[in-house]
């Protein structure tokens, strides 16, 4: 896995409409909110009522090309390939207007790690900014801010191996 791309995005489809996108990541954020509740009680201590509501958000700062470069990246077999795009800014825009979260096609995030190992996460897009600076013309400082579920493994923490 070349450095700088180790965040995968595939879209749950293994048709002709798959997409597998490899991004350029400067940073990931990942943030679990949780609403506990605090119930005030006169002259007394207040109450801590914690049901456990959690609230996973991924933050993607990333790098987009202008125009297609045909990078490509191997990584996990998902919808019967191993090829991840490097994708451009239109790529993107298309991808964030045109997938959604469905339980039968989940859009998926990957973080793969130097060992190979990845961590999955089902996710919904909530929002994709992209800026053109100055001096950096040929390509677009972005974010993805991405909804997501709890880490995908079976009762602990596990992670895949592709290679």
């Amino acid at each position: 896995m070349a450095q700088g791309l180790m965040c995968l995005i595939w879209n749950g489809e293994s048709s002709g409409n798959a997409r597998r996108w490899a991004i350029k990541a400067l940073s990931i954020a990942h943030q679990i909110g949780k609403s506990p509740i605090q119930q005030a009680i006169p002259s007394t201590d207040p109450i801590l009522i914690d049901l456990n509501m959690v609230r996973p958000t991924i933050t993607i700062s990333l790098l987009l090309d202008k125009i297609v470069t045909g990078q490509t990246v191997t990584g996990p077999s998902k919808g019967g390939a191993t090829v991840y795009k490097v994708p451009t800014k239109q790529d993107m825009e298309d991808f964030t207007t045109d997938s959604s979260y469905d339980s039968a096609s989940t859009l998926q995030l990957m973080l793969v790690h130097e060992d190979n190992t990845y961590e999955t996460y089902d996710v919904a897009t909530q929002q994709f900014t992209s800026n053109l600076t100055p001096a950096k013309e040929d390509r677009y400082d972005c974010t993805m801010v991405l909804l997501a579920k709890k880490r995908n493994d079976a009762g602990g923490f596990v992670q895949d191996s592709y290679a």
